[in-house]
């Protein structure tokens, strides 16, 4: 059985599109109750986008929707807002992404819901943070990509900038937002009070640059487009064999580096004032890499890897996303939930990127708009007069 550490705790989600979602979702992987609160009509923006529907929504919408009930309410009218309070006067944790302040008009801001619920545990997830000049500003993952910087270190001279192909920064700043709020339940076990948790895009966004920014700050410089490669070390990107690319980390130490070299078949490198150590290969970098592109060009791919595997050397190859969700790896880690699996999941989605005690959480769903909003009211308290209302409206 599944362990759920999070068992016996409701979250409030006010959340929508991606960042905020994810983060819920893995909550409830955790083992929380989720009730995802949705306006009427139509529920989340995302029920009726992306390339491919599952019949209650699009596989967008159900990607990051797993293992919720839906709660069909409009909390900015008066009659959603008084059975919204019914649902925080019985939960443990009230998450929102949206635009710092923007929640305070309907009184729920830290502040005011801390008056009136102080075990409550407020997190929030925003593009740009909740301080500064741009914290009011909205934004996707494309938009923190590119003025975060991350998109200027993404590519190469011939593509220039891109995106990073997933939306990283929504996910990272979702799981960095799971674990502030578990810390925070902690801490509220000792305590009996609740606290904000906040993050952002951005945040997450430059706290993944990690030495890339010591690095630019220190040189007073920033990295150029280097493609697959590093701009730390060298070698170590993506270089091209007989029949196509592998991808070569072969510099994570001297050693390491000199077995490569023996791999190769040039011991004469060692002795290359260009290649002399880390700092001169980072500087020679383009005529190193045409350099062990030339001997890789003798043999296929496989071959390569094969030889780079016995000596210890990491290495990989280019997977299409379809090969790599095929590959023996990602299917001995069963972290791709299929329809045929069982249960009730109506797409193919990932499933959390954990386990406890050996075991993955499985999450079932989409929830279908509104189908859990009459039994959740009713269970909180909402009076009786108040549920007819919302849900015949």
């Amino acid at each position: 059985m599944v362990a759920e550490p999070l068992a016996g705790t409701t979250v409030v989600d006010l959340t929508r599109y991606v960042a905020g979602s994810y983060m819920t979702m893995i909550l409830a992987g955790l083992g929380a109750r989720v009730l995802k609160i949705e306006p009427p009509p139509g529920g989340d923006p995302y029920r009726g986008q992306g390339l491919a529907d599952t019949g209650d929504g699009s596989n967008l919408f159900a990607s990051v929707n797993r293992g919720k009930e839906s709660v069909l309410l409009d909390f900015r009218q008066p009659d959603g807002a008084q059975a919204l309070e019914h649902l925080l006067a019985g939960s443990d944790f009230l998450v929102y992404n949206a635009r710092p302040g923007s929640m305070a008009r309907y009184g729920l801001d830290y502040d005011s819901v801390h008056q009136r619920h102080p075990w409550l545990i407020h997190a929030s997830i925003s593009a740009f943070g909740d301080l500064g000049p741009d914290a009011t500003r909205g934004g996707f993952d494309l938009i923190v990509q590119a003025e975060s910087g991350l998109m200027s270190v993404t590519g190469s001279a011939e593509s220039g900038s891109v995106k990073v192909g997933a939306p990283m920064l929504d996910i990272g700043a979702g799981l960095v937002t799971v674990a502030a709020l578990l810390a925070a339940h902690l801490a509220r076990q000792e305590t009996g009070v609740g606290s904000q948790v906040c993050s952002s895009l951005l945040e997450f966004a430059m706290a993944s640059f990690t030495t890339i920014a010591s690095d630019a700050v220190s040189a007073g410089s920033s990295p150029s487009l280097l493609g697959s490669h590093s701009p730390t070390f060298a070698p170590y990107g993506a270089f091209t064999a007989r029949d196509g690319d592998v991808v070569l980390a072969g510099a994570g130490n001297e050693q390491l580096w000199e077995t490569l070299c023996d791999v190769l078949g040039r011991p004469d490198l060692l002795s290359d004032p260009r290649f002399v150590d880390n700092a001169a290969r980072v500087s020679h970098r383009d005529e190193l890499t045409a350099t062990i592109n030339a001997v890789l060009a003798s043999d296929d791919a496989a071959a390569w890897l094969d030889r780079f595997d016995a000596a210890g050397i990491p290495a990989g190859q280019v997977r299409s996303l379809l090969r790599a969700l095929g590959s023996p790896q990602v299917e001995a880690l069963d972290i791709l939930r299929r329809p045929s699996d069982g249960g009730d999941s109506v797409v193919a989605a990932m499933d959390p990127p954990f386990r406890i005690d050996g075991e993955r959480p499985r999450l079932d769903g989409p929830p279908e708009l509104g189908a859990h909003t009459r039994g959740v009211l009713d269970e909180f308290g909402v009076p009786s007069d108040l549920v007819d209302r919302l849900t015949h409206s």
